[in-house]
């Protein structure tokens, strides 16, 4: 199954907020969230979130990587529920600790408010983004207990950024992914693409029965392995169609209108903000030219 909509997806295990960028909730003794979405969305997080959870906190919030767009509500769940333990890789903390990239999440934030009112939605978080620490350094040698049966294992996946860290809820057959099997048809590679496509092969491997994307879609039964078939071969098509611009001489830029011409203006809303969405492209496409480059070079 395909599923769109946010809403509980099998027992305790929920996608919330809204779809185009949901926060994932698995529920149990000790309550795990998946990444935090945008700023603008807090409110919608935390009053979906309290309906599953009641009085109690999530003990955790396990963060995929450092992009502005899934840790936008981090700091102001912090303030709600002070005890939950934010969890990321060792990378992922070094880039949060970063002025210039605390001022740039900010930034990327407040500019998607803007999206949010085109997209309908109306309890919209206007206060900035809050910086947060994170609190427990995520390895996959040490798998993090959240009862005797339910255990989170971080997995490194080098492909949508440096410090992604991909979970795998072995006893639910649940993998919150995110970017790192892209987003419907768009391949989300932005700093190698080798690294991306062979996670998505060694993620075909596993017995996955809910799969979590990072916007828009979850996938479960046996769409899951046809998902990550397309996935792969949207990626390998997207590197053919950017190679072949490249052999004509097209530079980044005019890559990037290309594409943007083929993926982000034929979307209907919502979508990614279009300022996030360039930035995001053309970090593909430089991916590529440098891999290309390596390997035209005699």
């Amino acid at each position: 199954m395909r599923i769109d909509w946010t809403g509980k997806i099998e027992e305790n295990f929920y996608a919330l907020g809204h779809p185009s960028v949901p926060v994932y909730l698995l529920d149990g003794p000790r309550p795990a969230l998946f990444d935090a979405g945008f700023t603008g969305l807090a409110a919608v997080y935390i009053e979906e979130i309290k309906k599953v959870l009641g009085k109690r906190s999530p003990s955790f919030l396990f963060l995929t990587h450092a992009h502005w767009d899934h840790i936008g509500s981090a700091g102001i769940f912090k303030k709600v529920w002070p005890g939950m333990v934010i969890a990321a890789s060792p990378e992922t903390a070094k880039i949060l600790s970063r002025p210039r990239v605390v001022d740039t999440i900010i930034s990327l934030n407040r500019d998607a408010l803007d999206a949010l009112h085109h997209w309908g939605v109306s309890n919209i978080h206007c206060d900035p983004f809050i910086p947060f620490g994170v609190e427990r350094i995520i390895s996959p040698r040490n798998p993090i207990s959240l009862d005797f049966h339910t255990s989170v294992i971080g997995i490194p996946s080098q492909g949508h950024t440096r410090d992604f860290t991909v979970y795998w809820i072995p006893e639910k057959k649940v993998l919150i992914a995110s970017e790192a099997v892209g987003c419907d048809d768009i391949p989300e590679f932005i700093v190698d693409y080798d690294n991306y496509v062979k996670g998505i092969k060694a993620f075909m491997n596993l017995d996955i029965h809910v799969l979590c994307t990072g916007h828009q879609l979850v996938v479960t039964g046996r769409d899951v392995k046809r998902y990550l078939k397309r996935a792969r071969e949207t990626a390998e098509n997207f590197r053919r169609c950017v190679e072949k611009q490249l052999r004509k001489g097209e530079t980044v830029e005019g890559i990037a209108d290309y594409v943007k011409q083929k993926e982000w203006d034929r979307r209907p809303l919502p979508k990614q903000p279009l300022l996030a969405y360039v930035m995001n492209t053309k970090g593909r496409i430089r991916t590529l030219k440098k891999r290309w480059d390596g390997e035209s070079t005699p």
